[in-house]
């Protein structure tokens, strides 16, 4: 075999070496993340409201309309807690990427909303901001936090 021979052969089974690996963390990456997942569903709780069967949070069925600023915001937390319940909040970042992960591993049963678009949520500091969890494009079920200027209220109750 020639030096050039086993340079090439040497450079394919590299490659192949580290497709099989990036395969294989891939496939675990996935089944953790299912695993993971497959504790968490949705639930309806009463009309117009669901629950996760794990963590005890129960959110809006129908989202708001867009809100364009921090006080229509307020303002629509207040009039919602007139109602039955009190304690109606924006999610945090973690809880709202929770519930998109719940849709993303399918686990939602027979829960239907529309995830799309911008969200209000509950930022690090405890004020109001906008943004939503974008669908990656890597191995298994990934998102990306993007801000947002207007978006819709699903509040979410603990």
């Amino acid at each position: 075999m020639t030096t050039t021979a086993r340079r090439s052969w040497f450079q394919t089974m590299t490659a192949m070496t580290v497709l099989a690996a990036l395969a294989l963390s891939c496939l675990l990456l996935c089944s953790a993340a299912t695993a993971l997942g497959a504790a968490r569903s949705l639930v309806e709780r009463s009309p117009g409201v669901f629950a996760e069967t794990r963590g005890g949070l129960n959110w809006q069925q129908q989202r708001s309309k867009k809100m364009e600023s921090p006080a229509e915001v307020s303002r629509y937390l207040r009039e919602l807690n007139q109602g039955a319940h009190q304690d109606w909040r924006l999610p945090d970042k973690e809880e709202l990427f929770g519930l998109f992960s719940i849709f993303d591993l399918k686990q939602n049963n027979t829960i239907k909303i529309r995830l799309e678009g911008n969200y209000w949520l509950k930022d690090d500091r405890g004020k109001a901001s906008v943004g939503t969890w974008e669908i990656g494009d890597q191995c298994g079920p990934s998102r990306s936090f993007y801000r947002g200027k207007a978006g819709y209220v699903r509040a979410v109750r603990p």
